[in-house]
């Protein structure tokens, strides 16, 4: 069974013919021929679009990671589920990294970070502070996505840390927008109880090879997709964070 046809079985989508999967025990029916074909079609575009994502990279260091991070098989309920893995994209010598938390489905299928509704959110608040005129990459904590959406475990992040901490030594931002608690933990000792506006309106340090890089906490998309409410205080926090670079580019 190929990567496509593992996909559509696991996520109980329909495939062109009836098809009997015995670790599963599920028979898939096709019962409206052209619509499921269409929407296989779509599916599958967007499968085969993550397949092209290591192309992508340009940074050698990069790429042979990635390569690591494809191989890994560390966390059997990511890695037995995950369609792709997630690495990264943006400008690979960024003045700004932004780091999430862990892919969702339509990260899973393209292989690409901040791709949903969540990253055309992400998307909007770049252009409306002007942020697409800066050198910028984008990334999670994790690399592949955990089953549901659920949140990632300590021990998940814990696999995937050195795939993380090598990916930004690489990088080497002037500054770090953390994108909610999960991808802020990755970066700074933070209790995950704790409530996560506490962290923001500070400037934190990551330290980074030997180089202390500031970070700058917000909210994830996806908490303001549920809490419309709390975007100002988003834009608020993209605002302290370009001006901590301005300050960064000024020493």
């Amino acid at each position: 069974m190929n990567k496509i046809e593992n996909y559509f079985l696991q996520h109980n989508k329909i495939k062109f013919s009836n098809v009997v999967c015995s670790q599963h025990n599920k028979k898939i029916i096709l019962r409206n021929p052209k619509k499921a074909q269409q929407a296989v079609k779509k599916e599958e575009k967007d499968i085969n679009k993550g397949m092209e994502s290591m192309k992508e990279i340009k940074n050698k260091d990069l790429k042979k990671i990635y390569g690591e991070v494809e191989k890994c098989m560390k966390c059997d309920a990511l890695c037995n589920s995950r369609l792709n893995v997630v690495f990264g994209r943006g400008d690979e010598e960024p003045d700004i990294v932004f780091v999430g938390e862990a892919p969702g489905a339509d990260e899973d299928k393209q292989g690409l970070p901040f791709v949903g509704r969540g990253g055309k959110l992400l998307d909007k608040w770049i252009e409306k502070m002007n942020i697409n005129k800066e050198k910028y990459y984008i990334m999670n904590a994790l690399k592949c996505r955990p089953p549901e959406n659920r949140d990632p475990l300590p021990e998940e992040k814990a696999n995937c840390r050195d795939f993380f901490v090598r990916q930004l030594q690489i990088l080497n931002p002037k500054i770090i927008c953390a994108l909610g608690r999960h991808g802020f933990g990755n970066l700074i000792d933070f209790d995950l109880k704790t409530p996560f506006g506490k962290a923001r309106n500070k400037v934190h340090y990551y330290s980074n090879n030997g180089k202390d890089i500031p970070v700058i906490a917000t909210y994830h998309p996806a908490y303001i997709l549920r809490n419309q409410k709390e975007e100002d205080k988003v834009i608020s926090d993209l605002e302290f964070m370009l001006d901590e670079l301005e300050k960064v580019r000024n020493k």
